[in-house]
């Protein structure tokens, strides 16, 4: 059993620990599946107490993780852990931002079974004399084993990994995961609607995400609600992944017209509801669709095979589809995504092995937008050349492409993105230091003229 102390903050005295008010755990009668939580100690107070009597033992397992909570009238000064002999093992001092009276100690990992002691820090005022300690865990997982969250019918707000690897379900209703870290912390990577959310540093867990519609970060939060359909606009008409304002503003789009999240349900609505039809031909009449896929209707439709599907199109596929724009039934606007559409309904061999090909391109461009994101590489995908690194990743891809090893690939392509144009203060920042013992210059003025001179 070996664990880290903190030497530079001052032990228990023996005096402090004999005193220390024992605290025992209690099953929750309905267990806060949200947070994996099963067992709670509950402590509240609501008198003036001696400065110093904040100090109590509790007893825990090893290998399980504990959230531990204190409240006061102001912000208490600092949660301590310390271990059976009254060293110091562990110290929060972070207020809650949903509260200026809190603060949390988050995912404790006991390192063995048996006594601890924590000091709440309680700071009270007369006003408000009234403290609380709480400590959570989630004693029924056995140590070592994939940590598991279920979260509830309804709508949870506020599903929380923990420092382990979890496996997290949020059910029915819009659920939000909420890391407290800023998106960059972490790699984000969708897989046929699983999230991996993986830690860059630290302690480096990896999360398996399911039925998550929100993950919110301490400084940004990305709304998984039609991503998939908006980055099927970006993929069907513009062969690449949407940059990060691009993904946010047809999401807005999308959420406000109410849109079905399926491309077919979505492109069957273009000749029904004028407000799709708007946003769906602002894609197939743009300059970057035109660029993409120009000539006569024949070769459109085959352009169109060759971006989507990596393909030429066959005879049949190919007259069916110039055939419906020559005759009018369907819209160079809306061709794109129809064929796209057709794809992923189509139940012939052929066309399963499309639409496993769509899904995967889907799946790496939202995958190549969230990288944009962590790698703080937003301002670099602008542009042709950027738009043709995507065009290129996705042009790679197959039918059979594993999604979770292709991220490696995904990040390659986010660093050969053209570097982002410096500005001069960038530049001045670079310039060496001022040579101190380098000889004075003088500078003279002249006297006030009109400025007219100055000109020439």
């Amino acid at each position: 059993m070996t664990y880290k102390t903190i030497d530079s903050l001052p032990d228990l005295s023996a005096a402090q620990m004999t005193a220390a008010q024992m605290l025992a755990f209690t099953p929750l009668s309905i267990p806060i599946t949200v947070a994996a939580w099963d067992v709670r100690i509950d402590f509240t107070d609501f008198q003036m107490r001696t400065p110093g009597d904040d100090v109590f033992s509790f007893s825990a397992i090893a290998g399980i993780s504990y959230d531990i909570f204190s409240r006061s009238g102001h912000a208490p000064s600092m949660i301590k852990l310390y271990d059976g002999s009254g060293n110091v093992i562990a110290a929060r001092y972070d207020p809650a931002t949903y509260d200026e009276h809190s603060v949390i100690m988050n995912d404790f990992i006991a390192p063995y079974s048996g006594l601890y002691y924590v000091s709440a820090g309680w700071i009270q005022s007369a006003a408000s004399p009234t403290v609380s300690l709480s400590i959570y865990g989630d004693e029924t997982r056995a140590p070592g084993l994939l940590n598991m969250i279920f979260g509830t019918p309804g709508s949870d707000s506020y599903i929380r990994p923990t420092y382990l690897n979890d496996y997290i379900d949020g059910d029915a209703g819009v659920d939000t995961v909420y890391a407290a870290a800023p998106v960059g912390a972490f790699s984000i990577v969708l897989d046929a609607g699983t999230i991996t959310l993986s830690e860059r540093s630290g302690d480096k867990s990896v999360d398996e995400l399911h039925n998550i519609e929100v993950l919110e970060f301490s400084d940004t939060t990305i709304n998984m609600a039609y991503v998939g359909l908006a980055q099927a606009l970006y993929v069907s008409y513009f062969g690449r992944a949407a940059d990060v304002a691009g993904l946010k503003s047809f999401q807005a789009q999308l959420t406000a017209l109410g849109a079905p999240a399926s491309v077919g349900e979505f492109s069957a609505r273009y000749a029904t509801d004028a407000a799709v039809k708007g946003l769906i031909d602002s894609f197939g009449t743009s300059s970057e669709s035109h660029a993409l896929y120009s000539g006569d209707n024949k070769a459109f439709v085959k352009a169109v095979f060759l971006n989507l599907l990596n393909r030429t199109a066959g005879q049949a596929g190919l007259d069916f589809w110039s055939g419906a724009i020559d005759s009018g039934a369907l819209t160079r606007a809306n061709a794109s995504l129809s064929i796209m559409a057709g794809a992923l309904a189509n139940n012939s061999f052929q066309g399963h092995a499309d639409a496993a090909l769509v899904h995967t391109k889907i799946d790496v461009a939202s995958n190549f937008t969230f990288a944009l994101q962590t790698e703080k590489a937003s301002a670099a995908y602008t542009g042709a050349e950027a738009a043709a690194v995507a065009r290129t990743l996705l042009r790679s891809l197959n039918a059979d492409t594993d999604i979770l090893d292709f991220q490696a690939s995904v990040k390659e392509a986010i660093g050969k993105l053209p570097p982002v144009p410096r500005s001069a203060l960038e530049h001045l920042a670079e310039l060496p230091p001022a040579d101190g013992d380098a000889a004075l210059v003088l500078l003279t003025g002249i006297d006030s003229i009109h400025h007219a001179a100055l000109l020439g």
